[in-house]
C-alpha cells in the first residue's frame, strides 16, 4: 500500500498508480474485472468519455489511454479521498486529455448528503437513494451535486457514460434527460438495487434506448431478475448509418 506501480497489460499499460484499496494488483495485471475489455471494443480514439463515479481513476485512465490525444474523459468523483487520488493519477500520467470534477451526479445542481466508510472506499454513496443499498457505519458530509446536462454544457457532450455511483443512477439519468433526448450517447451503467432498475427502465429504455449485457443478450425488461453491468445504446434509424 502506497506504493507507485505501472499498469503491466490491458489498454492502461505502462501508466502509473499508488497502490490503494480498490487499485492494486488486479488493476496492474489489467484483469477483466479492473479493466472490462468491453471498453476496448467500444471506446475509440477521440470520444468523449464521462466517467461518472471515477473512484481514484481506474477507469479514467484506461479511457484516456483510449480515446487519445484527441479524445476528453470527464471524471467526477464526490469523496474527498477518492477525488485526491483520482487527480494525482491524472497528474502523475500527465493526462491532458483528462479533467477532475469533485461533484456527486444528482437530477440537479445543489448540495447533497454524502456517506463514507474509509474502510470501504469504493462504497461511498448518496444519503438518500437506493435505501436498499446500505453503508453502515458511515460518515456523513455535504458535497455538491451537478446534472449531467449540466456538465455537457461546460464540457461538450459525451459520446459514452459509465455510471457506477452506489444506487444513485436513477436520479443521474433524471439529470441527463436533454443529453439522452438530443445526443443519445451510449451508456455503461452498474447497477445496486430496484431504483436503479427502474431508473434505466423510465428514463432509457422509455426514450427508445436498448439494453444489453456485456455478453450480448438482450435485456427486456431490467427490473425483472438481475442483470448488471448494462450496456445501453439508442439503435440508429433505419436506413441510418
Amino acid at each position: 500500500m502506497g506504493a507507485e506501480r505501472r499498469v503491466l497489460r490491458g489498454p492502461a499499460r505502462g501508466l502509473r498508480f499508488v497502490v490503494e484499496p480498490g487499485i492494486g494488483l488486479s488493476y496492474a495485471l489489467g484483469s477483466r474485472g479492473a479493466a472490462p475489455r468491453h471498453f476496448a471494443h467500444h471506446v475509440r480514439r477521440g470520444m468523449t468519455v464521462f466517467d461518472v463515479g471515477a473512484n481514484k481513476g481506474q477507469m479514467t485512465m484506461i479511457f484516456a489511454s483510449l480515446v487519445g490525444p484527441e479524445g476528453r474523459v470527464v471524471s467526477i468523483e464526490p469523496a474527498p479521498a477518492e477525488f485526491a487520488s483520482l487527480a494525482r493519477n491524472i497528474q502523475r500520467n500527465r493526462l491532458a486529455n483528462a479533467q477532475a470534477i469533485q461533484a456527486a451526479a444528482a437530477e440537479r445542481e445543489g448540495q447533497l448528503t454524502f456517506t463514507y466508510a474509509p474502510a470501504r472506499p469504493t462504497q461511498g454513496k448518496l444519503r438518500d437513494v437506493e435505501r436498499t443499498y446500505d453503508n453502515p457505519g458511515a460518515e456523513t458530509f455535504a458535497v455538491r451535486a451537478v446534472s449531467l446536462d449540466s456538465l455537457a454544457e461546460t464540457h461538450g457532450r459525451p459520446d459514452l457514460i459509465k455510471i457506477d455511483i452506489e444506487g444513485a443512477a436513477a436520479a443521474a439519468l433524471r439529470g441527463a434527460r436533454r443529453l439522452v433526448a438530443t445526443a443519445a450517447p451510449e451508456i455503461y451503467i452498474e447497477l445496486h438495487g430496484p431504483e436503479e432498475q427502474a431508473g434505466v427502465r423510465d428514463e432509457l429504455q422509455a426514450h427508445g434506448y436498448e439494453l444489453w449485457t456485456l455478453d450480448g443478450r438482450r435485456v427486456e425488461d431490467p427490473t425483472r431478475g438481475w442483470n448488471s453491468p448494462l450496456w445501453c445504446r439508442r439503435p440508429a434509424p433505419a436506413g441510418g448509418r
